[in-house]
């Protein structure tokens, strides 16, 4: 709340002689107490939709829209009217940051979990009786077939992810190497059976003990892996939980190969001017081009990971795709009552399968719709399945542009990043409908399309080539001391708001940071040990103009002859203590992995030296700015 308050003071029409009165920031107060802290900040939040939503290039007088009344019970309507009136981006941002600002708070409540569990089981539910067009499939296979290259477990290297698994108490690498065990299927398919060439697995060079991180584990008399993956829930925002599955320990660890795999064949497949797995960027730059150009549409989905069947998958991808997905996958998982679930979804959120099987079929998606369109506008002389030959599917996929233009031949560029699509606007209505065919719910409400002037993928939000992408109040741990991740969310909710420029809340965060309750003061203060950075420095510290550290314990490096501050750091180094454990084996494996020429080193997901197991505060000594 107080956060809150600091950003309102933080206005673009504040200044030192005219600031908003002190019955202003009483009212807003009490708006919390009439209506509720958590349905106030919802009433904010859909106020900062309907005001973006309505901006449009085309087709009304003006550009804004029209006048928005709800206003005049926020703080912000002075500023408002002023926008309203002229147009100033810089308040257009201050107004959606401010009505965004507490969008994502930390906030948990077990009303949240039950809506989501009967969602839940409703989409299954739903799956299971889900039909498909036979032209759909058909196309979807043909285009599949042709745009992605044969899948090969040549430089086929897992390894394990930073999330936690289905066995309760196997957390970090040292355990889940210890925890590991036997998986059939995966002995079958992957190392004797390559690609489903049944005796060709060794062959192709793959064996299990230069892949498995313990191979005196692998075989079937000793233990054997569970194939079932546990469901929870966890917060996603002020109004619903997201469900997580968290997998099997082996399946985790031979998920993370498949997914490199998938990765490095995408790189080098008809599919790689659509799919960028390793940044979000491209998303951005076409939403902003979007937004003054209405050449682009946005399309979000909702419960995408839930709503991409088994069924669908087995019917549409390659074979050789299909052989190392479906074997990894975990066919059920314990529901949180207890109940053993046999899953019709593919890979929920959790799986490292999740991902890159939702960009895949949402660019096919993308070039079905343009399929057709260009087929629909010519004149056909023969049936569509006989027309979708591989010259053509070839060619329309190459007709995307890669960058945007005005010119209509070809179409423009497309991007997919999970369930964020940027498609070429003659297209969205097919994409749309194409999806709504295969089940998926397109979210209408915050898919972007047409004359509106706002576009909004990945994270990144703009209205008219404008980025009024908002700063939101992510600080986790408030009620806690001062945890790593406390400390990490709050020092990039200081730096953020130092590039924008507020303030107020600037000062406020870190005074807040500087007296948190902590263990971790300064030995000569009576503040936290807080490194001050200049603002060009990647160093971890919050930044400042003129930075000064009188408050941290300095001393004299004669080593590196540089003066260093000893100060709170973050580490993520994993520490044990049990000396009968070695992963000199494991290590190996991971280091020659990234070593092997023409081996894919893997961007998507953090190749880290050590596995995190639990991030942590720690003292060290950091170089001190002059």
């Amino acid at each position: 709340m107080c956060s809150y308050l600091a950003l309102l003071s933080d206005s673009p029409l504040n200044c030192n002689s005219s600031s908003k009165p002190l019955r202003v920031y009483n009212d807003f107060i009490k708006s919390f107490k009439t209506h509720g802290f958590k349905n106030r900040i919802l009433q904010l939040s859909r106020l900062s939709h309907k005001l973006v939503s309505q901006h449009t290039l085309m087709g009304q007088s003006t550009g804004i829209g029209d006048w928005i009344p709800e206003f005049k019970d926020t703080p912000v309507f002075f500023e408002y009217s002023r926008y309203f009136k002229t147009g100033d981006s810089s308040l257009l941002k201050y107004l959606y940051t401010f009505l965004n600002f507490g969008k994502k708070l930390e906030y948990t409540d077990d009303a949240f979990n039950d809506t989501a569990f009967r969602s839940w089981l409703d989409i299954e539910n739903r799956l299971a009786n889900q039909s498909y067009d036979e032209v759909d499939v058909f196309s979807l296979q043909r285009i599949l077939s042709i745009a992605l290259p044969t899948f090969t477990i040549s430089s086929f290297f897992p390894r394990f992810g930073n999330g936690s698994v289905a066995e309760r108490g196997v957390r970090g690498r040292i355990r889940k190497i210890k925890h590991f065990s036997y998986d059939y299927k995966i002995d079958r398919f992957l190392f004797h059976g390559h690609i489903g060439k049944y005796g060709y697995g060794e062959e192709s060079g793959l064996r299990f003990d230069k892949v498995v991180p313990n191979p005196l584990v692998w075989s079937q008399d000793r233990r054997v892996s569970s194939r079932t993956a546990r469901l929870m829930f966890v917060p996603k925002d002020l109004k619903t939980a997201r469900s997580i599955c968290m997998e099997p320990n082996v399946l985790q660890f031979f998920q993370q190969g498949v997914l490199r795999s998938s990765i490095r064949l995408l790189k080098h497949s008809y599919f790689n001017r659509f799919i960028r797995l390793d940044s979000q960027e491209r998303n951005k730059s076409l939403a902003r081009s979007g937004s003054y150009t209405s050449l682009i549409d946005t399309i979000d989905l909702s419960s995408a990971s839930d709503t991409l069947s088994y069924s669908l998958v087995k019917k549409v991808f390659p074979p050789s795709w299909q052989i190392p997905m479906r074997v990894t996958r975990s066919d059920s998982c314990f529901l949180p009552n207890g109940v053993k679930h046999r899953l019709v979804k593919f890979a929920p959120m959790g799986s490292a399968l999740c991902f890159p099987t939702q960009c895949i079929l949402f660019t096919s998606v993308v070039v079905y719709a343009a399929c057709l369109y260009t087929y629909n506008r010519s004149v056909p002389t023969q049936l569509f399945e006989t027309w979708l030959d591989r010259d053509r599917v070839i060619s329309i996929i190459k007709s995307f542009t890669d960058d945007i233009s005005y010119n209509k031949i070809g179409f423009q560029p497309c991007a997919v990043y999970g369930d964020d699509i940027c498609v070429d606007s003659r297209l969205t209505h097919i994409v749309m409908s194409i999806l709504d065919r295969l089940g998926f719910l397109v979210n209408r409400d915050k898919s972007f399309v047409g004359s509106q002037s706002f576009r909004e993928s990945c994270g990144g939000f703009y209205l008219d080539d404008a980025d009024v992408t908002p700063l939101l109040y992510r600080v986790k741990g408030v009620r806690q001391k001062l945890s790593a991740e406390h400390l990490a969310s709050a020092i990039s909710l200081i730096n953020r708001a130092y590039d924008l420029g507020y303030k107020n809340l600037y000062r406020f965060m870190v005074r807040s940071i500087l007296y948190w309750n902590s263990s971790l003061r300064s030995p000569i203060s009576d503040k936290n040990a807080i490194l001050f950075i200049e603002p060009s420095s990647d160093s971890f510290g919050v930044k400042h103009p003129k930075p000064s550290n009188q408050h941290l314990l300095r001393r004299n490096n004669t080593d590196y002859q540089r003066i260093e501050a000893k100060c709170i750091a973050i580490s993520y180094k994993y520490i044990h203590r049990d000396d009968s454990v070695h992963t000199d084996e494991y290590d190996y494996m991971r280091w020659m992995g990234s070593h092997t020429p023409g081996s894919f080193i893997d961007e998507f997901s953090s190749n880290r030296e050590y596995d995190a197991g639990g991030a942590r505060t720690v003292w060290r000594w950091t170089p001190e700015v002059e």
